[in-house]
């Protein structure tokens, strides 16, 4: 593999997932490969089960188990993305051989239209474009109509008895969000300061956002980098969106939460995800602020862009 496979696998229940993954997992380990799951707790037992009873306690030590964190934003799968491909990158540096990545994702969420799914599919197929993996999304053959359309406009390759299949379908996965938009987070409430800026006034944003990472307890390292992933999303926001924008601040516990809304459209629904081209001086300020943060999600509306940061001490 040269990039990224990115495949449907459908399957028709807990048992038939469990026959699936283990079948999928033991072929990638009996091929020299590496493994790495996302998986719901029951299901990384059984699979886990499965991988020990053929190939024993060594093989089930070398499988990499990622995590999924939800967080009190509610879903984000740009988030979700980014995190996945800085594991995936360190993976692929560290071992040698493919990697194969197996997700369960199931549809007990809130999500009709399929917003999410196009969201975190897209957001992954961004993120992971240039690395040589098999991103393996286990999906319940039972989908409502409009999530399983979603759901097969996003992979380029379906699973058929365990190899990857060319489905034809576009290849741009930003297009997935044609019509749905990223999701909207949760509501936060009342910001404890609020103010709108323009270029002039980057200083000002520095200022009040380090003042309320330190008021919050943040080592100074971590406040120079927060500030520095905001400073780069109001930048862009009065460089690029329209001449003002507006910041928002919260301080929940121990986290800072900033939002930055212009009245701007973007053309790429999904910035800063794919890595920056080296030989490019521009277009890295997103990308470098997902690194620095622990949220960093993009949606848009009738009124604009909206960024929301979330940074924890």
């Amino acid at each position: 593999m040269t990039g990224l496979v990115h495949a449907l696998c459908r399957h028709g229940g807990d048992d038939d997932l469990t026959d699936r993954l283990a079948d999928t997992v033991l072929d990638a380990l009996a091929a020299g490969g590496s493994v790495a799951t996302l998986l719901r707790p029951v299901t990384e037992v059984a699979l886990r089960g499965r991988v020990a009873e053929a190939l024993g306690a060594d093989a089930v030590a070398g499988l990499l188990r990622l995590r999924r964190d939800c967080g009190p934003d509610g879903p984000s799968g740009q988030t979700e993305a980014a995190r996945l491909a800085r594991v995936l990158r360190a993976r692929h540096r560290a071992v040698a051989g493919p990697v194969t990545v197996v997700v369960e994702h199931s549809a007990d969420l809130d999500d009709p239209r399929g917003a999410y799914w196009g969201e975190v599919e897209a957001a992954a197929a961004l993120a992971l474009a240039d690395l040589p993996l098999r991103l393996l999304c286990f999906f319940p053959a039972d989908l409502p109509g409009p999530v399983a359309e979603v759901v097969r406009r996003a992979h380029p390759f379906v699973l058929d008895d365990g190899r990857p299949v060319p489905t034809g379908v576009d290849a741009d996965p930003r297009r997935l969000l044609d019509g749905l938009g990223a999701p909207v987070p949760a509501e936060l409430g009342a910001p404890a300061r609020e103010f709108r800026f323009d270029a002039t006034q980057l200083r000002d944003v520095r200022r009040a956002v380090d003042g309320a990472l330190r008021g919050q307890g943040f080592p100074d390292s971590r406040a120079e980098d927060v500030t520095v992933a905001v400073n780069e999303v109001a930048t862009n926001a009065v460089h690029h969106g329209t001449h003002t924008a507006r910041l928002m601040l919260w301080t929940p516990e121990q986290d800072v939460v900033c939002e930055i809304h212009d009245g701007g459209r973007l053309a790429d629904p999904l910035p800063g995800l794919a890595p920056p081209d080296p030989g490019r001086a521009h277009g890295r300020g997103i990308w470098i602020a997902r690194q620095l943060c622990d949220l960093l999600h993009v949606w848009g509306d009738d009124a604009g862009t909206h960024v929301r940061i979330r940074a924890a001490a």
